[in-house]
């Protein structure tokens, strides 16, 4: 009966171990997510140039901060416009024209997606190559997709892509 009992307290001691291993990494990547929720106040303002700024609104009609809105007429610039999500206003314009502009939750991003909670603090990157622009996932936990495809490395973006980060869903346009 000894000979039983000594590899099933083994077992049992390892389940527990694995146990303790799964809940310590939930509880240190929660604990670095929360680190990086943005600080209430700092928001992006986009490049205004020529075209009308104003306060962009979520579904419920409360405006949060300022985004660049087309006017009615096509813009040259490559630009990221938003077609579904639950914290920024639809058709909101965030412009593509300087090196890179980031992504996230975190109050350090270009483009802040405050109170999205399948975004990460510091989610995703949009660079420019050779005169392509380029999404790059920083290391999210929910990944970034690119045509509802998950992006590996540095996916080329075309005119009329889907970009979805977190919850948020843009059009990216030239």
């Amino acid at each position: 009966m000894l000979e039983i009992q000594v590899p099933l307290l083994a077992a049992k001691a390892l389940l527990l171990l694995l146990l303790l291993a799964f809940v310590y990494s939930v509880v240190r990547r929660g604990i670095g997510d929360l680190r990086q929720v943005p600080e209430e106040g700092k928001t992006y303002e986009p490049n205004r140039g020529a075209r009308e700024t104003a306060p962009a609104e979520n579904r419920n009609g409360v405006a949060g901060r300022d985004a660049v809105r087309s006017p009615g007429r096509a813009s040259s610039a490559a630009a990221l416009v938003v077609e579904d999500s639950d914290i920024l206003a639809p058709d909101t314009r965030f412009s593509l024209t300087d090196g890179a502009v980031s992504l996230g939750r975190s109050s350090a991003n270009d483009i802040v997606l405050r109170s999205d909670d399948y975004a990460s603090g510091r989610h995703a990157r949009v660079t420019r190559h050779g005169g392509l622009l380029y999404v790059e996932d920083t290391g999210s936990t929910n990944g970034t997709f690119v045509n509802g495809r998950k992006t590996v490395g540095a996916t080329p973006l075309r005119s009329g892509d889907s970009v979805r980060v977190g919850s948020t869903t843009f059009r990216y346009v030239e």
